[in-house]
């Protein structure tokens, strides 16, 4: 019997054998023109092989060991890979001691006692947590105080677990503060370096990174300034990160992060110190219009934290934007992480992406981009000089976010692209900082209670203007107007006072015209001026711009949807 191989006959391809291929689909484009460039500030290559990374050349080394690219410890519990973290808001409906006791009975490992809507004195913080096992359950602050933290450490004191692990999460002149105690509190983290904040601004990925490291190093100062050496000040700071919906960035993200922790520990004389980086699920991305969607947004964060070796991660319920939680969607998102763990176990393998030219290749972009932001925000003299700097920047990242969402470059789902109208907005939450969904939930909530509805005018057989009539629909949904359907029969239409009289049946004000570029050139005028004789206080076309006096607006692939959309309103009157 002769043996069965399969492929050895083929020559390996090269990478000139695959350009020619690539150019030759392209017809003629250079292969350069898929390579895409992303608003939060890197760039993806079509294809990726070893002359792309750097890795032979400059290891990123093992689990475990400096520059720890690859993780912080050798080896991953496999039990509790990372610790599972529920957002307790102090003073939020539904964050009350029977939901931190499900929480916790559910698989959470760890809480993030969240400040920013309410103080909590000692008393408070002792009815909110009771029957929560303080050594075991480590406590991480947001936007605390000191008198916020003070009470968080008397509380700990009080139960006799006072030197138990806590991450008190201060800013730089706060930490500096209670530095006093860290003696007696060896296990105490006592500020963190915020990238997620910036993140939570609009910021891009190279500069959440960079602006993060020029916080640790002002945390570092203040301390030094207590007396505390630079070694041990390093390992009183936390790195807060966010996961954001895209996988691969988050990923390369805290790797990145891991890296040039590394570059500072070295500097200071402790290279041997890994970073304790904790990441949250980054709001911007979600939204209030579906928000089923979030449980997707967040399961692909939480995967690339998971993957990339966070040491704790908080993920986000779904409604998290809205007024309110609840039991339901507190649970998904804990059962998010605990399935990650226990059934995807996505914990079991140290860095499993490491050695992908992809992962490797956006690792170093990422820490070469940040390292040149932190350097220029310490040039000027450190992060608390570079305000006006920083609020540039964040204001030019959040005007490329628009544009592009603005014309819908950058889809949101269940918002922009494939809004379902069925599904109720909820209440809004308090905004905390920048979401890129925000504009079109606006226009969603103004047309809640009156429920326009827009005219789908159809011209010709349904199997030419089908496609227009459902990107017609799509846009006017998301900014809340129901489509209603146009066809005068079932096969269509070109008689223009028909289709005008159809437009008057169905009480819309508003009206869109869909067909082919055939029926355009010789009905569109004509239906026009029906529809404006017919009363229409608004009509577009589904194509590029003609000149066609009747008509208002025009509707197409890459259009102002945003800006076409808030023009519908304003003639409405929403």
């Amino acid at each position: 019997m002769s043996e069965l191989t399969l492929g050895n006959e083929f020559a390996a391809p090269s990478q000139d054998d695959w350009l020619h291929a690539v150019e030759t689909a392209l017809r003629g484009k250079a292969a350069e023109t898929l390579t895409s460039h992303d608003l939060a500030g890197f760039s993806r290559q079509p294809l990726y092989t070893e002359a792309n990374s750097a890795t032979a050349d400059n290891p990123s080394g093992l689990p475990g060991f400096a520059p720890f690219t690859r993780g912080a410890k050798p080896l991953n519990s496999k039990f509790l890979p990372w610790h599972i973290a529920q957002h307790v808001i102090i003073g939020r409906k539904s964050a009350d001691n029977n939901a931190i006791l499900t929480d916790l009975a559910g698989g959470v490992s760890a809480l993030m006692l969240d400040f920013s809507e309410a103080d909590a004195d000692k008393a408070s913080l002792d009815k909110l947590l009771t029957g929560v096992m303080l050594d075991i359950a480590p406590l991480s602050l947001a936007a605390a105080s000191t008198d916020n933290a003070r009470a968080v450490l008397a509380l700990l004191d009080a139960h006799g677990v006072g030197d138990v692990p806590i991450y008190l999460n201060l800013s730089a002149k706060d930490g500096a503060a209670l530095a006093t105690d860290s003696d007696a509190r060896p296990a105490a983290r006592l500020m963190t370096a915020n990238g997620a904040a910036y993140h939570a601004q609009g910021a891009g990925v190279p500069q959440e990174l960079g602006w993060m490291l020029a916080e640790l190093t002002e945390g570092m100062r203040a301390l030094e300034a207590t007396g505390m050496d630079a070694a041990t000040a390093l390992s009183k700071i936390t790195l807060t990160l966010s996961a954001d919906v895209d996988f691969f960035a988050t990923l390369a993200k805290i790797r990145a992060a891991r890296l040039l922790f590394a570059n500072i520990a070295e500097a200071v004389g402790a290279p041997d110190t890994p970073p304790q980086i904790h990441a949250e699920t980054g709001l911007r991305a979600f939204s209030d219009v579906d928000p089923w969607v979030n449980i997707l947004r967040a399961t692909s964060a939480a995967m690339g934290a998971g993957i990339a070796g966070v040491d704790m991660l908080t993920v986000a319920p779904c409604t998290a934007t809205s007024a309110t939680d609840n039991s339901l969607t507190r649970r998904i998102a804990r059962n998010t992480q605990v399935i990650l763990q226990e059934e995807s176990h996505i914990g079991h393998v140290a860095d499993a992406a490491g050695g992908a030219w992809y992962i490797e290749n956006l690792t170093t972009q990422l820490a070469e981009s940040a390292w040149a932001e932190f350097q220029k925000i310490e040039a000027s003299g450190g992060i608390s000089q570079a305000k006006a700097y920083i609020d540039a920047a964040l204001s030019d990242a959040r005007a490329a976010f628009d544009a592009a969402i603005d014309s819908r470059a950058m889809p949101l789902v269940g918002v922009s692209e494939f809004p379902n109208l069925e599904e109720a907005p909820l209440e809004a939450g308090k905004e905390s900082g920048y979401r890129l969904s925000a504009a079109y939930e606006a226009l969603r909530h103004a047309a809640q209670k009156a429920k326009p509805k827009v005219f789908l005018a159809t011209i010709g057989a349904m199997a030419s203007f089908t496609p227009r009539a459902n990107f017609a629909a799509n846009i006017y949904a998301a900014g809340g107007l129901h489509a209603v359907s146009g066809s005068v029969d079932e096969g269509g239409s070109t008689d223009a006072a028909a289709i005008a009289a159809a437009f008057q049946k169905s009480n819309a004000k508003v009206a869109v015209i869909c067909a082919s570029d055939d029926d355009y050139e010789a009905h569109a005028e004509a239906v026009a001026e029906a529809l404006k004789e017919a009363g229409a206080t608004h009509i577009a076309l589904a194509g590029k711009p003609r000149d066609i006096a009747a008509i208002d607006a025009y509707c197409f692939a890459g259009c102002a949807a945003l800006s076409f959309l808030k023009d519908i309103h304003k003639t409405l009157g929403l």
